[in-house]
């Protein structure tokens, strides 16, 4: 049974056999990191003086790839950086130009449990940020698939595919109220967890 992000990401990579994962925001290399099965991982986090861990923001890191000459691919990305819903939308639309055909992105952190701690900037121990009010809009995004697990404060799976049109050309707010209206079917929540 798959309740975590962990236990998600490892079993894309086990069904899909995915071998290059990305992770921005890494905050401990124990708490995820080193758990994933991929055999080429990259970490990115500003705060983590860690070996094998890129010590920049995912700006920088997104910046520095397109500024080397070579493309690298990930099959696997995993955001879970600054929980801002700017910041979130840059992270996506970087990553998304560095995912394989057959890839995945996940993003945590899409249902926050309480308004309070969704306040940018942080007030509360518990925070999700404001990462769902992006997530909201992403039915506006063609040539994407998605489905959000309602597990680990909500795992937003994405994935290719040239054929998807916008699902939604959603223009309305994205604040709580809205959240707590229709978010579920604005995130596509699911409670079954299938890949």
């Amino acid at each position: 049974m798959i309740t975590t992000h962990t236990q998600l990401l490892n079993a894309l990579a086990a069904k899909y056999g995915l071998n290059n994962y990305l992770e921005i925001g890494v905050q401990s290399k124990q708490q995820n990191f080193n758990k994933i099965i991929c055999e080429n991982k990259t970490g990115v986090d500003p705060a983590v003086f860690e070996p094998g861990i890129k010590r920049m923001t995912s700006d920088e890191y997104f910046a520095a790839i397109s500024n080397n000459g070579s493309k690298p691919v990930f099959d696997l990305i995993f955001i879970d950086g600054n929980h801002t819903k700017e910041q979130v939308k840059r992270d996506f639309e970087n990553s998304l130009l560095y995912l394989s055909d057959n890839g995945f992105i996940v993003i945590h952190d899409v249902l926050p449990e309480n308004e309070a701690g969704t306040n940018v900037p942080r007030e509360t121990k518990q925070w999700w940020g404001d990462v769902y009010k992006w997530a909201m809009g992403i039915r506006n995004y063609a040539g994407i698939r998605f489905v959000t697990f309602n597990i680990d404060n909500g795992c937003m799976l994405i994935w290719k595919d040239n054929t998807a049109e916008p699902a939604v050309n959603y223009a309305g707010p994205c604040n709580w109220e809205v959240y707590q209206k229709i978010g579920r079917v604005l995130l596509n929540v699911t409670d079954a967890v299938e890949i």
